[in-house]
């Protein structure tokens, strides 16, 4: 057995607000909040746990023991760290695991002598970039309270995935039964990260005693990646980390004042304590590894934390996880304060990444291609395709940030990078789309389809919109797919779904269709009534990408319902597509 001694990670974000939290009375035994693992590499992976005192139910400190061995019964421990949950980040801890082989399936768990063994949790390292090999991974977003305890992850334990996305809103602010909403980062920083992390806690937790476990199954199933988003910034003006730090009290989230489109003050929302206090929240709850920028020519990304980066899979798929939060101008609204989405998103100065990691990203996939590797999935929290005929709210690309989003996508065109596949949440439904540009912007004759490119739209696990609708027929989500491709096409849109004669387009399967394979219609790449996620698998050879979206049709807000056979969890589409 190796003792090896942990990498702590402290916390990053935590600016003047570092107040030791209380001290739970010991009255209770110890036990675990939770496990996850994240931010897997070919050799490593953060680790994470959280104690808590049983009867008072309030966090405790705890020396602890991590043990990774490649048994599921550990009856070899070829890795132990000890560690300790600390205070000071809501008795939490997270461990820097190193020295691990590549492409190897683990199994960790902690100890503790008073709280014995936590559960046991899986991750894959990821393969060597020279190896080929198969990949199998999962994502989707959007994990609302009101929808806890989230009966769509029931069967995480089952997918075998080598990783998972969390795209995005893995908590809400908002009130929900038994949780009041958080306080406000701005005004009182201190009662906010009390909140967020009781936000976070509470997603981990059953509803009722016995019950369904919430978020616990998808964390400790699979490695996972997560993306930060709208929701784990307040879903307020913070949600703007580029905007200028004046702009952080104000209680909107975005402005009609056409002074504040392009941010050249050299303050910014990202540097500001409400900022910092909610990243130190999703930090502390994340299995995220935390580093930080270094970019002294770019005030707008110098020293914030990094949450951008790109893990290669093997020979045939690399991993990039873009954080499109930080960074981003401010959202554009009119006078009235509804989105403004007209010729403001035009403005080439506007950007959602900043110049680093635009540039990061641009070279990142340009390597890829060189590299020879196949796949390139790209994880952005905001909607990178066009829904048009006005429908492209003001926090996605299209909607508000188009001269960018044109330029990386006419980027990976000039250069062929081919085989991208983009990854979202946030927009509650699923959809797959193709991605089209104007290969001249100042001309909107020029437009172009985005080769053997594409984009899937995910999710909810749980959060509103699906829950409006009732009618799950297939005849009835049918008329609602065929209405929103016509919209589409009259206003000169691409329309939902992919093009019959999609590259490599092959074996469409849409549940209530029969011929799916054969008219490939907008229905059978599109499903708005459920609570799902997307699997993708890569073939061996790199030949090959499947999807298959799995999900359990949506319910009410507030109704909590526990998993059930009467809805169990299902594959609803999925098809292939063969490489370029």
């Amino acid at each position: 057995m190796k003792l090896l001694l942990p990498v702590l990670l402290s916390c990053l974000t935590s600016g003047s607000i570092a107040t030791p939290a209380p001290t739970a009375p010991n009255v209770g035994v110890p036990t675990f909040s939770g496990i996850a693992a994240g931010d897997v590499t070919h050799n490593s992976a953060i680790i994470w746990t959280r104690t808590f005192d049983s009867i008072s139910k309030q966090g405790i400190r705890r020396n602890l023991k991590l043990q990774i061995s490649t048994a599921a019964n550990f009856t070899n421990i070829p890795f132990s760290y000890p560690a300790t949950t600390d205070p000071n980040r809501d008795y939490t801890v997270k461990i820097d695991a190193t020295n691990l082989k590549s492409g190897t399936r683990y199994y960790y768990r902690f100890q503790s002598s008073k709280a014995g063994f936590s559960q046991v949790g899986i991750f894959k390292t990821a393969p060597n970039p020279n190896i080929s090999a198969p990949v199998r991974f999962g994502f989707s977003g959007d994990a609302d309270g009101q929808w806890r305890p989230y009966s769509s992850t029931l069967n995480f334990d089952k997918l075998g995935l080598d990783y998972f996305v969390l795209l995005g809103d893995t908590m809400y602010e908002s009130a929900s039964k038994g949780s009041p909403a958080t306080a406000d980062p701005v005004d009182n920083p201190t009662q906010a990260l009390a909140d967020y992390r009781r936000k976070y806690l509470e997603n981990l937790q059953p509803m009722s005693t016995g019950g369904f476990q919430g978020l616990q199954t998808l964390y400790r199933s699979q490695g996972n990646y997560t993306l930060l988003d709208n929701h784990e910034l307040g879903n307020k003006q913070l949600i703007n980390g580029g905007a200028s730090a004046g702009m952080a009290s104000r209680l909107g989230n975005g402005s009609s004042n056409t002074a504040d489109d392009v941010n050249t003050t050299g303050t910014f929302i990202n540097q500001t304590t409400g900022f910092k206090t909610l990243l130190r929240a999703y930090s502390e709850y994340q299995p995220i590894r935390e580093q930080i920028v270094s970019a002294p020519g770019d005030k707008r990304t110098d020293r914030t934390q990094q949450l951008y980066f790109a893990q290669q899979w093997g020979r045939n798929s690399i991993f990039v996880n873009v954080d499109d939060r930080s960074y981003r101008d401010v959202r554009l609204k009119t006078l009235k304060g509804g989105d403004d989405t007209g010729a403001r998103a035009d403005n080439p100065d506007r950007t959602m990444l900043g110049s680093t990691q635009l540039a990061w990203l641009k070279k990142t996939l340009l390597n890829a291609q060189k590299n020879g590797t196949t796949w390139k999935i790209i994880a952005v929290s905001s909607p990178i395709d066009t829904q048009g005929a006005g429908d492209d709210s003001g926090k996605s690309w299209s909607g508000g940030y188009r001269a960018e989003r044109n330029n990386l996508l006419k980027f990976i065109a000039d250069n062929g990078i081919k085989n991208t596949v983009f990854l979202a949440t946030d927009d509650h439904q699923h959809r797959v789309n193709e991605l089209t540009y104007l290969d001249n912007i100042k001309d909107p004759q020029t437009v172009r389809v985005l080769p053997s490119a594409f984009a899937i739209v995910a999710g909810p696990i749980g959060a509103s919109g699906p829950d409006f609708i009732t009618d799950h027929s297939f005849s009835y989500l049918k008329n609602i797919a065929d209405s929103i491709a016509q919209k589409q096409t009259n206003a000169g849109v691409n329309p939902i779904g992919l093009d019959p004669k999609f590259p490599g387009l092959r074996n469409v399967v849409r549940e209530g269709d029969p011929n799916a394979d054969k008219l490939r219609q907008p229905i059978d790449f599109y499903s708005p009534n459920t609570f799902n996620y997307a699997i993708l698998d890569i073939s061996a050879d790199g030949k090959t990408l499947s999807v298959d979206v799995q999900g359990i049709n949506s319910s009410p807000k507030g109704t909590f319902p526990e998993p059930s056979t009467v809805n169990p969890v299902r594959s609803i589409l999925r098809f292939k597509i063969d490489r370029s």
